[in-house]
């Protein structure tokens, strides 16, 4: 499974932005356990969290969600637009462009359908099309905040000569899913925008997602939400959960929606048992897609195609809070097709996917990250194995899957340590390196306490060093910790 965060230029891109929270490949072996699969490319195994990537991405370069992006087309001072203010000239402003987007936002808020479009050029009838579809898709989700910012243009605003210009406009759908979102989040897109001539009104002819920049594994900010994938969505609302789904797939979150709510409870019991802080939040928005390109294009524009059964995308606040970045919500998607949500025939797999799936989300929303750069060098073994303890919670360890074939990996030889994180590289061993990662969370437990367990892992990802994190939690050495769980391993394979 996965955990991820949104992006801004020059770092990776939301949810895989960096490598380490990319897209996660599959369970090394379906069940039964086999050979395993040709290599998938993307480092992480079955759900990891893509929460730590688009945080970079947001925190880089001084182009943060909120901080207000320089505008890198012509300067509405500048010389060009200034000639261009002659009797030819043509030229669009800032002003202009706020004011635009302002009209845009009110029209939202007022749920004025003729109001939303009037920006778009009337003549592309597809682009109406989809932008009708968007708003009434808009219109189903509890958002107690929608509004449109600026954050960049590229290309010439302003032609002296009378030709027109046309530009692009980078815009930050800021929102927050009432009851949901602990604070605004916001989805970036990229506008095409035309003036035919001096007189001439602003025009959209295009939309897409903006580009995130960087080396990571997405290629937008956010984008494509649901309500941009699917031109009608189906939004499930439960106790505890926003379920959004292709309508078409409606009976899908109908079908889940017990099993839902109960893996929020569950996994909720497992934390307030333990008496660590309380959660910021008890409540989750899941996204159901149906297939690998499914994964691929949620919350997201994937550059190689997903693998995971699911993943945590974790949204960067669209404002800073007392100067610092937070995580302003969270993201779960899952594949409703995948054969670990599936293979059982009820829900049961449906709540260990949903619930590792939380674990994330509970975690990254208690992220420092002031942090970051340690965050982005996490322990798998501490990240994955959470989310695997958690997932499991009030099961034996031989109920994982991953047990058989692991346990006679450890009789066939084992070096007895942890996982590294170069390590997880190794696609024929993701499931192997979860089910340690599980085991280790499990020894810590049984050894240590479940308080402590939950400590320990709070520590690491506030950004404290593991070894160290072992020490000032559970008062030994990260090495003496290795050797007794490495003997707890090999008691388990007899």
């Amino acid at each position: 499974m996965t955990q991820g965060h949104p992006p801004a230029a020059g770092w990776p891109p939301p949810g895989n932005a960096d490598p380490r929270y990319g897209a996660a490949p599959p369970p090394g072996q379906p069940t039964p356990w086999g050979p395993p699969p040709p290599a998938p490319k993307s480092r992480r195994g079955l759900w990891i969290g893509l929460a730590a990537g688009a945080l970079a991405l947001a925190l880089c370069a001084g182009t943060a969600v909120g901080v207000g992006l320089g505008l890198r087309g012509d300067d509405e001072d500048g010389p060009a637009p200034k000639a261009a203010a002659g009797a030819n000239g043509v030229t669009v402003t800032d002003a202009e462009l706020a004011a635009l987007l302002d009209r845009h936002s009110k029209a939202l808020a007022a749920k004025d359908l003729d109001g939303y479009l009037a920006a778009f050029d009337p003549d592309r009838k597809d682009l109406i099309a989809g932008q009708t579809q968007l708003f009434r898709n808009l219109m189903k989700l509890p958002l107690s905040v929608a509004r449109y910012e600026m954050l960049e243009k590229q290309g010439r605003v302003s032609d002296a000569f009378g030709q027109g210009v046309t530009f692009q406009l980078d815009v930050s759908f800021v929102h927050q899913l009432d009851g949901f979102d602990l604070a605004p989040v916001a989805e970036w897109y990229r506008w095409t925008i035309v003036r035919a001539g001096k007189d001439a009104p602003i025009r959209v002819v295009a939309v897409t997602g903006a580009s995130a920049g960087g080396n990571g594994d997405s290629k937008t900010v956010y984008y494509p939400g649901p309500w941009d994938k699917w031109r009608d969505i189906h939004v499930e609302r439960t106790a505890y959960a926003l379920i959004i789904t292709d309508a078409a797939r409606a009976d899908l979150a109908v079908r889940y929606a017990l099993a839902v709510d109960r893996s929020v409870t569950d996994s909720l019991a497992v934390w307030r048992a333990n008496a660590p802080p309380e959660p910021m939040t008890d409540k989750f928005v899941v996204t159901f897609a149906a297939g690998k390109d499914e994964m691929t294009s949620l919350y997201r524009i994937g550059t190689e195609k997903a693998t995971e059964a699911g993943y945590s995308v974790g949204m960067v606040a669209a404002e800073r809070k007392n100067g610092k970045a937070t995580i302003g919500g969270t993201r779960i998607v899952v594949d409703t097709t995948d054969r670990y949500f599936t293979r059982s025939g009820g829900d049961n797999d449906a709540r260990m996917v949903l619930r590792h799936e939380m674990a994330h989300s509970l975690m990254t929303l208690r992220t420092d990250l002031t942090a970051v750069d340690e965050f982005s060098k996490l322990d798998e073994w501490v990240v994955e194995g959470f989310a695997e303890y958690i997932a499991f919670s009030g099961r034996p360890l031989t109920a994982s899957a991953r047990t058989a074939p692991s346990l006679q990996l450890v009789r066939n030889g084992w070096n007895g340590k942890l996982p590294g994180n170069s390590d997880w590289d190794n696609p024929g061993m993701l499931t192997f390196h979860y089910w340690l990662g599980h085991t280790a969370m499990t020894h810590l437990a049984d050894k240590h306490g479940e308080p402590k367990l939950f400590r320990f892992v709070e520590a690491v990802y506030a950004g404290t060093p593991t070894d160290r994190a072992a020490r000032d939690v559970l008062g030994v050495s990260l090495d003496d910790f290795q050797a007794g769980w490495a003997d707890y391993v090999r008691a388990q394979a007899g």
